[in-house]
């Protein structure tokens, strides 16, 4: 099979008075050819707990890269990219211990995807392994500054394969990518989002220097882009260096309750976010107010849903699992990650090239298509009202709410939507939040769960476990109550009258 995986173009359809309508159609990567070195290097200012020992921080970077000489190429398979993922923080680790990993790595991520996604069955673990991927070895680095240079970052604990594809995509366009595996902190144990942004930060900060001091790579323009938890550690970046361009968010969890911790961090700074920005979100229904896109000055800024795409639909393994076979599905997931490619490219194309880009008239603000749609929600009140909670401004919040309980209030209730949000890492506002929500809607079921759930989290089980029934009363058949309310029946509640 060809190695030049097809990616979905857009046919852009337009009619006096109607919104973008966009189609699949087939293209290729773009017209350079795709080169790929990786570094293993130390950052001797930072220590790091392998197993028993300490030792200075192990960072391992991958860099693709356009070139026009693609004289000399060695061709790369999968096993090139996993087989680094298999090394981790380890260094030293045998070749034994890595075939055994990759073998392991790929054939868990492949049997999830022939179970829930449609691949080929018949494709073993070691034929995906052996699949030639865009890349090769051996190709001139760019020695001139005429490209701009990205800095991919992947969710938390991942490596930077898990979206190869995308990379590979970008560099064939004519943009230089430089990434690193997100080892944990101090190990590749514990997870604590501030302590993990700011690893990745400091990371993304040594990458910078590794690119000129090392690599002696020259740039023109600047871009980040991040997946889910890479998405706070675009955000942090951004906010404390300069020279920034653009940011592209694909998931972050900025745009969720990631955002409740960062706000409190050090470096976060929204007055420095005159940087344009693009979002790109899941397809769950009623489940954030985007509050770092609401909360950013720049004005440019776009944030575009993704209908068919879950959160783990934001990387690439699904894509060139689906390129393997000569059976393709050509699912609704596959096509929508198609479509991220491109709006991506447009993206970074328009803000850190002077060519023409797609992006202006492909993905503007009333896109709105099969595989992605604008987002274009009023959130200033419900955005005001979390920044006055998150800055202790209570007196602000009462105000807010009593002066727009018809627009908070209203049938998708916002007020609920930023209790949700709260749930886990601020369940003391959540509890605030869901007390006016019941206050104003007392017989509305998803209130009182809310206000249950909050409850839980802050510990007080008895209050807990009153909302929840007056829960099930007003939706006795509702699931998730239902399984609340068990696990309460599980526990000893303190106080409670037996």
């Amino acid at each position: 099979m060809s190695k030049a995986i097809k990616i979905i173009s857009l046919i852009l359809i337009i009619n006096v008075g109607a919104s973008i309508d966009i189609t699949a159609n087939d293209y290729k990567f773009g017209s350079y050819a795709v080169g790929f070195k990786s570094y293993f290097t130390y950052d001797e200012s930072r220590q790091y707990l392998l197993e028993e020992d300490t030792i200075p921080r192990p960072l391992q970077v991958y860099f693709w890269y356009p070139s026009q000489d693609g004289s000399g190429a060695k061709e790369l398979n999968f096993k090139s990219y996993i087989d680094l993922l298999a090394q981790g923080d380890d260094f030293k680790r045998s070749k034994d211990q890595i075939d055994e990993h990759s073998f392991s790595f790929v054939k868990a991520y492949t049997n999830h995807a022939k179970r829930n996604y449609g691949l080929d069955t018949s494709i073993s673990t070691h034929n995906f392994l052996d699949h030639p991927v865009h890349a090769v070895q051996g190709i001139p680095i760019p020695e001139s500054s005429e490209f701009p240079l990205l800095i991919y970052v992947s969710s938390d604990g991942k490596a930077s394969p898990q979206n190869h594809l995308l990379c590979e995509y970008l560099a064939s366009h004519g943009f230089m990518i430089i990434s690193v595996a997100t080892a944990r902190p101090f190990s590749s144990k514990g997870k604590d989002i501030e302590s993990n942004a700011l690893t990745q930060v400091a990371d993304m900060e040594y990458l910078i220097k590794f690119c000129k001091d090392s690599m002696q790579i020259h740039y023109s323009k600047l871009g980040l882009f991040g997946f889910s938890s890479g998405g706070d550690a675009i955000a942090i970046y951004q906010m404390r260096n300069e020279h920034v361009d653009a940011i592209l968010s694909m998931d972050g969890g900025q745009e969720y309750s990631s955002f409740l911790k960062m706000y409190k961090m050090k470096d976060f700074d929204l007055s420095k976010t005159d940087v344009p920005y693009c979002s790109l979100v899941n397809n769950y229904e009623n489940y954030s107010i985007y509050p770092y896109y609401n909360s950013v000055i720049t004005k440019e800024k776009y944030l575009f849903k993704m209908p068919h795409l879950t959160h783990n639909g934001f990387i690439s393994y699904w894509q060139f699992f689906d390129a393997c076979s000569s059976i393709r599905t050509k699912n609704d997931m596959i096509a929508s990650f198609e479509i991220l490619s491109e709006c991506s490219l447009g993206f970074f194309s328009k803000y850190l090239k002077s060519e023409p880009s797609l992006f202006d008239s492909k993905y503007q603000k009333s896109t709105s298509t099969v595989y992605i749609q604008t987002v274009d929600l009023e959130q200033t009140l419900i955005n005001g009202l979390n920044i006055s909670l998150l800055n202790g401004n209570f007196r602000l919040a009462e105000s807010i709410v009593e002066d727009n309980k018809e627009l908070l209030f209203g049938d998708r209730s916002q007020v609920d939507l930023l209790g949700r949000i709260c749930l886990s890492l601020r369940p003391d506002l959540a509890v605030w939040l869901y007390k006016k929500s019941v206050n104003v809607h007392p017989n509305a079921w998803s209130a009182h769960y809310g206000l249950g759930g909050a409850y839980k989290n802050t510990g007080d089980l008895i209050l807990a476990k009153k909302e929840l029934l007056m829960a099930k009363e007003l939706n006795p058949e509702h699931e998730g109550i239902k399984k609340a309310l068990n696990e309460l029946e599980s526990v000893n509640i303190p106080g409670e009258i037996q």
